[in-house]
């Protein structure tokens, strides 16, 4: 029985090791914002450029107001959101304009 304890604190501690392979910057399109005042992002939700929708929250000063994230919304021009994970929650740290995918240079 020791040995099936031992076992199952290294699988655990093992898994807590992993790195986080989630990306720190996501690309997409602002789909719904919540403001939390007039300058200040609440929360949003971001349709990244593959097609999946992200809820994150915001964390202070991410560098764009509420007012100007809602353009972005409503003119479909894409973001580059830096953001961090806390379990499954994500949160934006940073947003910023982003070149869209068919104005890259080749």
């Amino acid at each position: 029985m020791p040995a099936l304890l031992l076992c199952t604190l290294v699988a655990l501690l093992l898994t807590g090791c992993r790195p986080d392979t989630r990306p720190a910057v996501l690309r997409g399109l602002v789909v719904d914002i919540q403001a939390a005042s007039f300058v200040q992002i609440g929360s949003l939700t971001l349709r990244t450029n593959s097609g999946e929708l992200v809820d994150m929250t915001v964390e202070g000063d991410v560098g764009i107001t509420a007012s100007h994230l809602r353009e972005h919304m409503v003119l479909a021009d894409p973001v580059a959101v830096t953001v961090r994970y806390d379990g499954s929650r994500v949160i934006a740290t940073r947003i910023d304009d982003a070149v869209p995918p068919s104005a890259q240079p080749r």
